[in-house]
C-alpha cells in the first residue's frame, strides 16, 4: 500500500493499451522530479464483495497493474513504481488522487469511455482536477513508447506558458506559441506583422527564462480550438488552461493534451 498523500505522478490504469502508453509517457515526469510513478486501477464495483464477479474484477485489476509495471520497468529508467487498486467510481477516485498528485495521466481511450453516466472520465477529470492532467494519445504506427515531437500552447496565460516551456525542455522538443489575432484575409498583411511583433514581445520574457528551448510563434486566424482541430498531430502535446480546454473539447483533437488549472499550481 502506498502513501496516497505523498507527491507522485498518478496514472489511471484500466487494462487498455492507451493506459500503458500514458504510464510510459509519464516516466519522464516522475524521473525529472524524483518522485514515484503511482499506477492506480479503479474498480467500478457493481458486484457484491466476495462474489465471483467481484473476485474476477480484482484479478483483472492485479493483472493490468502487473502488465504496466513490467512495461515501465523494462525501460530501465530509474523510477520508483507504486501500484494500488481502489474501489469506487473512477472519476471520483481520480479526483481524490489529484489533491496530492503533481500530475494525473490517463490514456485518450479507455478511461475516456463513458462509465455509469459520467461521460468522458478523462475530459471531466482534466477540467476539474486539482493538479495538471495529461490525456495521452496512443503513438502512431504502433510505436512502443509515445514520443512527443513538439509542444503547442496558446499565448495568453503565464501559468500555461510555464508548463509548456517546462514540457518542451523536459522532452527536448520545440515549442510552438500561437496567438489568435487574424479575423479576415485582409489582416494577413500589416495586421499580421503587427500581431506577430506583439506576440514576440509577449514571448521575450519566456525565451530569456528558457534559452535552451527552441521557440517558434504563429498568429492564427480564429480560435485556437479551430486551429488545433485542423493542425494537431498525434505526437504533439497541446498545453491549455483546463477551463478553455473544457469549453473547446480539445480532448477530441488528434494530439495529447496537458491541462493546467489556473490558480492551483
Amino acid at each position: 500500500m502506498s502513501n496516497e498523500s505523498a507527491p507522485a505522478i498518478v496514472v489511471g490504469i484500466d487494462g487498455s493499451h492507451a493506459a500503458t502508453y500514458a504510464a510510459l509517457w509519464a516516466i519522464d515526469e516522475a524521473v525529472s522530479r524524483d518522485i514515484p510513478l503511482r499506477l492506480v486501477y479503479v474498480v467500478d464495483h457493481l458486484e457484491p464483495a466476495g462474489s465471483g464477479a467481484h473476485v474476477a474484477q480484482e484479478g483483472a485489476a492485479h493483472a493490468a497493474l502487473y502488465d504496466v509495471y513490467r512495461a515501465v520497468d523494462a525501460t530501465g529508467r530509474p523510477v520508483k513504481i507504486e501500484t494500488e487498486i481502489l474501489w469506487g467510481r473512477p472519476l471520483t477516485k481520480l479526483m481524490a488522487e489529484s489533491r496530492s498528485a503533481v500530475m494525473v495521466c490517463v490514456g485518450s481511450i479507455g478511461l475516456n469511455h463513458a462509465r455509469r453516466g459520467e461521460g468522458s472520465v478523462a475530459g471531466t477529470l482534466a477540467g476539474s482536477a486539482l493538479c495538471p492532467v495529461a490525456v495521452i494519445q496512443a503513438p502512431a504506427g504502433g510505436a512502443a513508447v509515445p514520443a512527443i515531437s513538439g509542444v503547442v500552447a496558446e499565448v495568453g496565460n503565464g501559468s500555461v506558458l510555464r508548463h509548456a516551456f517546462e514540457e518542451a525542455r523536459l522532452r527536448d522538443v520545440p515549442l510552438l506559441a500561437i496567438s489568435s489575432g487574424l479575423t479576415t484575409a485582409s489582416d494577413v498583411d500589416d495586421g499580421n506583422r503587427l500581431a506577430k511583433k506583439q506576440l514576440e514581445r509577449r514571448l521575450a520574457r519566456w525565451t530569456r527564462l528558457y534559452p535552451d528551448v527552441e521557440v517558434d510563434s504563429e498568429v492564427i486566424r480564429g480560435h485556437a480550438c479551430t486551429y488545433l482541430a485542423a493542425n494537431a498531430k498525434p505526437d504533439q502535446l497541446y498545453v491549455a488552461d483546463s477551463h478553455a480546454a473544457q469549453v473547446c473539447n480539445v480532448y477530441s483533437a488528434a494530439c495529447s493534451v496537458l491541462t493546467v488549472r489556473i490558480g492551483n499550481l
